[in-house]
């Protein structure tokens, strides 16, 4: 199957390891000119080198103005942009009582802000050469609550809000559409099982059987499985999915 992305001018959010990396690489397999974006210089450096990218944009998007500078160096570099991908770290682990205010403070700057300032920043360059496209990767906690990802839940259900908005804003010129990403074998779900495993008072290996245990499919998800469905939504053969949510997540998720 062609997805028609030979050329095609990508930004990825949060991209230096994990399924940001992931994702980058993706794109560039299937042709596309890629800008990986993140805080770490040299571990963005080496992401170009390894994937092929294009090049890199750095960064700490908590900082005021930065998103947009991103987003711009971005487009500079490419020529402009046909594809942006936003993609955050999460909140400290807890229930909505276990957390202070400053940790809400600081999940509200790293989950929700970046996200809708990229949103403003991005719309006018994918909106230059339709169809564009605008996907949000969140997290499971926007669709079943988790006392132990209260700030998840809240701060990424925003995301996921302010992306189906979005749908109906930019459309027909540019698609909207929001990842949940199960849970996938990173480095990122090793910290927060640890953090979960301190918090309990357990061993990791206890906290990561229990969460294997809760997946159907019996297994962690690899990155490239995420991946594959985020490439997918912003290739041609996605040309009519704007305004959803889709779920990669083993099966995890109970519900309809």
């Amino acid at each position: 199957m062609d997805l028609g992305l030979t050329g095609r001018r990508a930004l990825v959010f949060g991209s230096s390891s994990g399924l940001g990396r992931a994702v980058a690489a993706g794109f560039v397999a299937e042709g596309a000119d890629v800008v990986v974006a993140g805080r770490d210089t040299g571990r963005l450096e080496a992401t170009v080198a390894e994937i092929g990218a294009v090049g890199s944009v750095a960064g700490d998007i908590v900082e005021t103005g930065s998103v947009e500078r991103l987003v711009e160096e971005a487009a500079a570099l490419l020529g402009g942009l046909d594809i942006v991908i936003g993609n955050t770290g999460g909140g400290k682990p807890g229930g909505l009582a276990d957390v202070s205010s400053d940790d809400e403070d600081d999940a509200y700057a790293r989950m929700l802000r970046p996200q809708l300032r990229l949103a403003r920043a991005a719309a006018g360059h994918l909106q230059v050469r339709p169809p564009g496209r605008l996907v949000f990767i969140t997290a499971r906690s926007i669709l079943e609550a988790s006392p132990e990802l209260a700030l998840s839940s809240v701060f990424r259900s925003g995301v996921a809000a302010a992306a189906r908005t979005l749908a109906l804003e930019l459309a027909p010129d540019v698609l909207v559409n929001v990842v949940v990403p199960g849970q996938f074998d990173t480095p990122a779900l090793e910290r927060f099982q640890r953090q979960t495993a301190s918090l309990e008072r357990v061993e990791i290996d206890e906290v990561r059987e229990r969460h294997r245990a809760s997946i159907p499919l019996g297994r962690f998800g690899s990155a490239d499985e995420l991946a594959a469905a985020v490439v997918f939504l912003c290739s041609t053969q996605a040309s009519y999915i704007t305004g959803t949510v889709l779920r990669v997540d083993g099966g995890a998720v109970i519900g309809f």
